[in-house]
């Protein structure tokens, strides 16, 4: 029979008596699993030894209700719903169980909206932010440094090589438009094996390649004749650079789980000037 755990104070230490388990540790302390084991750099299967010393997790943690959804419980503690789902590793379509523990992060300005969504980039510049309706998300802070610098213009795309290509075979872990939860998807994610070659849905002029943009990780915006735009995000490595023309096949990117998920995975989106569209309507055309 393991003995009782003697706790700490949140943010203070604890040190490992026989029988402990992350799990009785956590409870104890009643504060996430999954706060522990990141506060503390443990790695699967999560093995700990007598005299070990863990961190136990100081912060706001929030038991999910019946009926509430991350957007909701982001709300009632001001934060965004992204730093919500990613802090708490809740991957798309973020769904939540009644009664699951959630640490809540540190306060930030209230968003607008409900979940990212992806900036047309502008000619010159860096990305510009959307004007969207309350469905999609608040635009992503614009700091000095990436705006600081104007670019040279892009030069104008190539012509369209054939129909529109899926970036990446796999299976669908979300897909086009609003979800349950209240949040909206304006693209579509598709599970991929950790660095699988992600290829440019048709011949373009790549318009971004960075990582400012929180939430999507490594992304790639590639603009396309006639006012098209495809985007390609959570990657592991870019292969291109902003002004790059690229072909219709070409790999310029290696799958991954940058930004706000956990499962290797691209999330694609096709827009036609501002307006984003399911990639399923328009591949194949």
């Amino acid at each position: 029979m393991s003995r009782p755990i003697d706790t700490v104070a949140p943010g203070g230490t604890y040190v490992v008596r026989r029988g402990n388990t992350v799990y009785s540790i956590a409870r104890a302390h009643d504060v996430p699993l999954r706060a522990v084991i990141d506060a503390n750099g443990l790695r699967a299967p999560y093995d700990i030894e007598v005299g070990q010393r863990l961190k136990i997790p100081a912060g706001r943690f929030h038991v999910v209700q019946r009926g509430e959804t991350a957007y909701s419980i982001s709300r009632m503690y001001s934060v965004d719903v992204t730093s919500l789902t990613s802090l708490n590793r809740i991957p798309p379509p973020y769904t939540i169980k009644v009664g699951q523990k959630l640490q809540v992060p540190s306060r930030e300005p209230v968003r607008t909206a409900s979940a990212p969504s992806i900036p047309v980039p502008s000619q010159t510049g860096g990305p510009v932010p959307l004007a969207r309706p309350a469905t999609s998300a608040a635009a992503p802070v614009r700091t000095a440094s990436n705006t600081a610098a104007r670019k040279a213009p892009l030069p104008s795309p190539p012509a369209a090589a054939g129909s529109l290509m899926w970036p990446v075979e796999g299976k669908i872990l979300s897909t086009y438009g609003p979800k349950a939860n209240g949040l909206h998807n304006d693209g579509i994610n598709i599970a991929a094996d950790m660095g699988a070659p992600v290829r440019a849905a048709q011949s373009g002029v790549v318009a971004y390649s960075g990582n400012e943009l929180k939430g999507y990780g490594n992304l790639l915006l590639v603009r396309h004749e006639n006012g098209w735009m495809t985007a390609y995000a959570h990657n592991s490595k870019l292969l291109v650079q902003r002004g790059d023309t690229v072909a219709r096949g070409q790999t310029i990117a290696l799958a991954g789980n940058s930004g706000s998920v956990v499962t290797p995975q691209v999330h694609f989106e096709v827009r036609q000037g501002a307006k984003a569209i399911d990639p399923k309507t328009v591949i194949g055309r």
